[in-house]
């Protein structure tokens, strides 16, 4: 039998390895590549979700005891007991609120009909977060908002900032991003991964900044008339901030009836 320990090791493992990989499923966990130290009051709907002891991927608040984050970060779903969160800290090790996880519902279609397609989970927590400056819920864009192409898209996490590198960064970074050409994305990653509808590209027109392993399940935020609102979650990509392959996200409004639906079955 595996200690609990080894099988904690493991799952991580295979989170940073999804996220990881360049082959055929194209994968990267997001890390904030080119990007920026700041301050959790300005990103105060970020948590890390941790597996173990160990900072996994990122998340976004959207409810006292909800949590929104990527499908490929939870897969020991039927085992909640192994995951926890951290709200409210610049640094995912200490600070602000740490709260175990009571149960995670990942998209029941998650890697159909393609890999990687429909990456999105809800995590509920075993306790509900004490809202502050440091720890707000963020609204989700939805089906009728529309993202101009010129539009500043904000990408935080702790992970790395070298793809080579598997510790997370210490304290929260963010960098700024915009949308892709979407046809071109999907031409450029032919044979390295599916661009779905649910999905959409975000990176620099020279490459440079994006997100990459560790920042998975975080979120990509972006001003709607003028209030800030979730519109990505970091989900794969291949390799970090190269400008012929942008990251790619999962497109949050498309699943504003999941969302919805899920957590009122859960709250």
């Amino acid at each position: 039998m595996l200690s609990l320990e080894l099988k904690l090791i493991i799952a991580f493992l295979l989170i940073w390895t999804v996220a990881a990989q360049n082959s055929t499923d194209g994968g990267q966990d997001g890390r904030i590549v080119g990007g920026w130290e700041t301050h959790i009051t300005f990103f105060p709907h970020q948590v890390s979700l941790q597996l173990g002891t160990r900072h996994a991927c990122g998340g976004s608040i959207l409810a006292p005891t909800i949590i929104l984050t990527a499908a490929h970060c939870v897969l020991e779903y039927t085992k909640p007991q192994y995951y926890s969160i951290r709200a409210g800290s610049n640094e995912w090790a200490k600070g602000g609120s740490f709260i175990r996880i009571q149960r995670i519902v990942p998209h029941p279609k998650f890697h159909e009909p393609t890999r990687m397609n429909n990456d999105i989970a809800i995590v509920q927590l075993q306790q509900p977060l004490v809202y502050s400056r440091e720890i707000q819920p963020i609204s989700l864009a939805t089906t009728q908002d529309r993202i101009q192409p010129t539009a500043q898209l904000f990408v935080s996490g702790w992970g790395s900032q070298l793809i080579s590198q598997m510790q997370p960064e210490k304290r929260l970074r963010y960098t700024v991003v915009q949308l892709s050409d979407q046809k071109q994305c999907e031409r450029n990653y032919f044979g390295a991964g599916t661009v779905t509808n649910t999905m959409f590209c975000a990176g620099t027109q020279m490459g440079g900044r994006d997100s990459c392993q560790g920042d998975s399940g975080g979120p990509l935020v972006t001003s709607i008339d003028g209030r800030m609102k979730l519109y990505g979650i970091v989900s794969w990509g291949f390799g970090c901030a190269n400008a012929m392959f942008p990251g790619i996200y999962t497109k949050v409004p498309a699943y504003g009836d999941w969302i919805a639906q899920t957590m009122e079955e859960l709250v």
